[in-house]
């Protein structure tokens, strides 16, 4: 393969849905300065996808916000997650569920009121900074709803702790990214949604959901391989989250993975 090649068949292979299985294993990657450390991981399931038809897969993504000196990290005014998931997101036929149904809602509450949205569940860590010196730590359930915001598709991530007691709901917009090797973008103004309390240090959510829509079978996110036939795996980007921090400089880390044909 000449080198004229390479760039423009990692544009060509990622058409749909993270074309992405796991490489064999591969850690977080970091990037940081003296006063913050971010990190991004992701996976998708099934590994190994066909090349010329979409199948089903899931999305894991997770990511953390630290500070490498012990003090605490500067806030989080916003996130931004890239990835290749040109035409793979499918929501037609899928319930939506309106915010203000989510709002003080435990996650039993939340269920019962949007289950048929339902698109991922995961975890957040919170940090809620009552005392500056101690500030409690909660790790609150996730729950992802399929949503629409100005007539625009949207997930809201419902977060809730019973102890210490957490309820926020968290937006993610979703629209599509020109850029590079990914096709969609999820943003969210974290500090406008979550306010004084509570402060985003880590997530982990896991989008998976398959539903019956107009008489047929449909999956959220759907996924091919479209290598070459001489290629049944190829390394590219999964993922890419841009963390905005108040009077800091912006953090990018980026993950890769294969994408590799089911034979």
């Amino acid at each position: 393969m000449s080198r004229r090649s390479v760039p423009r068949l990692a544009a060509t292979s990622i058409i749909l849905l993270l074309v992405l299985a796991n490489l064999p294993p591969a850690g977080a990657e970091q990037s940081g300065n003296p006063y913050v450390t971010v990190s991004l991981d992701g996976s998708i399931v099934p590994k190994e996808i066909p090349r010329d038809r979409s199948v089903p897969v899931s999305l894991s993504l997770e990511g953390s916000v630290h500070s490498p000196n012990g003090t605490p990290p500067p806030r989080l005014q916003r996130i931004e997650i890239a990835f290749g998931a040109r035409g793979g997101l499918e929501t037609a036929g899928l319930p939506v569920c309106p915010r203000a149904r989510l709002r003080n809602a435990t996650q039993r509450q939340a269920l019962a009121r949007c289950r048929g949205a339902l698109v991922g569940r995961g975890e957040i860590g919170a940090e809620v900074p009552l005392d500056p010196e101690k500030p409690l730590l909660a790790r609150a359930g996730a729950l992802a709803f399929n949503a629409r915001a100005n007539g625009r598709p949207a997930v809201w991530v419902h977060a809730y702790s019973a102890s210490p007691p957490v309820s926020f709901v968290l937006p993610f917009y979703v629209s599509k990214h020109r850029k590079g090797a990914y096709g969609t973008l999820l943003s969210s103004p974290v500090r406008q949604a979550l306010g004084r309390w509570p402060r985003l240090r880590s997530f982990r959510v896991t989008l998976k959901r398959r539903y019956r829509a107009g008489g047929e079978r449909r999956s959220y996110l759907n996924a091919r391989c479209p290598l070459p036939p001489r290629l049944t795996a190829l390394a590219v980007p999964l993922a890419r989250a841009t963390y905005y921090f108040a009077q800091r400089p912006t953090l990018t880390t980026t993950i890769l993975r294969g994408c590799r044909v089911r034979q």
